[in-house]
């Protein structure tokens, strides 16, 4: 039985869709027309009103500082859910995002000049701790984001929130488009140089950590290579890594190429205890099917000793 592959996964021409493109901008105009025409309505009232003395209470105040960060929050969240595949989706995270902007907004806006309630926030802060994994490194840029729209919007300076949001939004789902950074890109490589291109002409990355060989000379079955002949490499990666996921106890992206037989994958694999070779091409051609069209899995050949 086949994986299905989520359109969201595809590699160099992903599609936005013209939907969501039109729906952020909208999105964005309207917001940005509600927020300025608050923005000139608080200036225009009396200095006793917008300071909170007057009609104009300062909870009310607050209260608009706290839906401008939830305006400008949402955006950012909707682009998270565009750009994850269900693997990568983090359900936690994009609660995190849009929740946590409003509350540094109103926490800012409660320590404001005020040091001792600084300080008093700093030591409560200090005594409880929180702990979270987050499914990718990259998911923490989000955080950020959230975190600068809410220290923005807490200091009365939403034009700047406005601005991170728009500016971030549209370098993510470039980003995520044109899949930079990934080992089949060549965009980072063309500024490079030719130095940072193999003389095959592919895109490779090279193992952070290389799978070690056993050191008494005997080949492991656990330690293999793989070589996956696929119709895409991008999809075709989507396809296969989170079946290494399960079955490897780690695993390394080697290269993308095209050979004799077609576009191949190639990867080093280091199997848990229960795992086996055959157990892993069975996934791969079952799981895969709609990508993966040969495979060659053989032993990983320990790597030479430099003789002095």
């Amino acid at each position: 039985m086949s994986q299905p592959t989520s359109p969201l996964a595809a590699s160099g021409s992903r599609d936005i869709g013209r939907t969501t493109l039109v729906r952020l901008g909208v999105y964005y105009l309207g917001a940005g027309v509600v927020l300025f025409g608050l923005g000139r309505l608080v200036a225009f009232l009396p200095p006793a009103m917008s300071s909170g003395e007057g009609r104009f209470p300062g909870w009310a105040d607050a209260a608009l500082q706290m839906v401008s960060a939830l305006v400008l929050v949402l955006p950012i969240a909707l682009v998270y859910v565009r750009t994850r595949t269900r693997h990568k989706y983090d359900a936690s995270l994009v609660q995190t995002v849009i929740v946590l902007p409003i509350t540094v907004a109103a926490i800012l806006i409660v320590v404001q000049n005020s040091l001792a309630l600084a300080f008093s926030l700093a030591g409560i802060v200090a005594a409880v701790r929180f702990r979270n994994t987050l499914k990718e490194s990259r998911d923490a840029v989000y955080i950020f984001g959230a975190l600068g729209i809410g220290f923005s919007t807490g200091v009365h300076q939403p034009e700047i929130a406005f601005a991170l949001s728009l500016l971030f939004s549209i370098v993510e789902l470039a980003l995520w488009k044109f899949d930079i950074g990934a080992a089949h890109d060549e965009t980072l490589c063309k500024l490079c140089g030719d130095e940072a291109r193999p003389a095959d002409g592919t895109v490779s990355a090279a193992p952070a950590d290389p799978v070690p060989a056993q050191a008494n000379g005997k080949e492991s079955v656990r330690d293999l290579r793989v070589r996956v002949f696929v119709r895409d490499p991008g999809l075709g990666r989507r396809a296969v890594e989170p079946v290494l996921d399960e079955l490897a106890k780690r695993w390394e992206f080697v290269v993308s190429a095209e050979g004799e037989f077609g576009r191949y994958l190639d990867y080093t694999v280091h199997l848990k205890k229960r795992g086996s070779a055959d157990l892993l091409g069975g996934e791969l051609q079952g799981r895969g099917a709609e990508q993966v069209l040969k495979l060659d899995i053989g032993p990983l050949a320990p790597e030479p000793v430099a003789s002095h």
